[in-house]
């Protein structure tokens, strides 16, 4: 029988997600609001923290899946109907990324096609998800689902430079800005940022071998050995990233961009980055104590929606007040507030949706 453990949720991932929430929750803020004149070495550090969050939820996006085709191989659940689930939910996330813009758009006065149709998080996230269901084989299986996921993941981060200087008619740019570099209509794009998603998948097929019965693996997905071997793997993978980036920028002349070799090192180091955000939450999960963690583990599951709260505070009209003005004293103030309304945002949405639920339940009822 399974570990009891994998019958539902993996707390250590949710956890790691709600870390990486309050790290993008930070970086934006301090980012937004903080003046040029104000930019100091404390500056510096919220921005190297909010090098994290990108990564961190590519990468556990990728290890939910690969929990996800766990589970189900479990239940005999069917590779197609996997597929088509996985595929489902990704075009999902991609539609409410476009919806998101749009209400940027109409927040913020802009209806520009480069607002509206820019390819943002949500919508890699969503387009990783999706494609993954391409790496599903004809049985349903963890660790092949993650070896094929690497697989096109390095397939994808070597052809970078390449493709991120095609010359896109402007008419394409909109759809291909979803794939490769597209101005004006690309922020995020699948490639390279769907090899993050890989790793995340190939975290998780580690932490599936490595389990076993006792605590750690009950509430983190894995083993101490497990969280110390991907420890390893993330600061192996940052050095050597970091190691890389540096080489290449100094080996090939030209302005640092995807379209640059440098981008290579540059996604191995952000890999590395993702996997240490990870192994951090699922460690906390460990020793933090129960009215710490659950709020944490709450925010994780709820991280779409503070993503979609707190970015009209930190860049749109809404910010006006504060943006590139502030103090770090004073944004750190108002960062405070801003934090725990994206955290009670989470739960008002969940209370709105057992709400609703009721609601159906009670009209169905005869």
């Amino acid at each position: 029988m399974a570990p009891k453990a994998l019958r539902a949720r993996v707390e250590g991932v949710d956890l790691a997600r709600g870390l990486a929430s309050l790290l993008m929750i930070q970086g934006h803020a301090y980012h937004g609001w903080v003046a040029p004149t104000a930019r100091g070495e404390a500056y510096a550090l919220t921005r190297t923290l909010g090098t994290l969050p990108l990564p961190a939820f590519l990468a556990l996006a990728g290890a939910a899946v690969t929990w996800r085709l766990d589970a189900g191989r479990r239940r005999g659940q069917d590779a197609r109907e996997l597929r088509a689930a996985l595929a489902r939910r990704g075009l999902q996330l991609l539609a409410y990324g476009y919806l998101v813009s749009f209400v940027y758009a109409l927040m913020d006065g802009s209806r520009g096609g480069a607002t509206l149709l820019r390819s943002d998080v949500l919508h890699v996230i969503g387009l990783s998800i999706a494609s993954s269901a391409l790496c599903v084989g004809a049985t349903v299986a963890a660790f092949p689902f993650a070896l094929r996921c690497l697989g096109l993941g390095v397939a994808v981060a070597a052809a970078c430079p390449w493709v991120s200087d095609l010359d896109i008619p402007p008419y394409l740019a909109p759809l291909a800005a979803l794939f490769v570099d597209a101005p004006p209509y690309t922020r995020m794009p699948w490639v390279p940022l769907f090899a993050w998603f890989a790793i995340g998948a190939g975290a998780a097929a580690m932490m599936l071998a490595l389990r076993n019965e006792g605590f750690a693996a009950r509430r983190a997905g894995t083993s101490l050995l497990g969280l110390a071997a991907l420890g390893s793997a993330g600061v192996l993978l940052l050095s050597l990233g970091a190691w890389a980036t540096d080489a290449l920028t100094h080996a090939f002349a030209g302005p640092l961009s995807r379209a640059h070799p440098a981008v290579w090192g540059n996604v191995v180091d952000l890999a590395g980055r993702g996997l240490l955000v990870l192994v951090a939450g699922a460690t906390l999960s460990l020793v933090l104590p129960e009215r710490v963690r659950r709020p944490l583990v709450r925010l994780g599951r709820g991280s779409l929606v503070a993503y979609v709260v707190h970015i009209p505070f930190c860049y749109g009209n809404l910010a006006a007040p504060l943006r590139h003005r502030a103090s770090m004293t004073e944004a750190t103030l108002a960062l405070i507030p801003l934090a725990l309304a994206a955290w009670a945002s989470v739960y008002a949405w969940e209370a709105l949706k057992a709400r609703a639920r009721s609601w159906r339940g009670a009209a169905r009822s005869p």
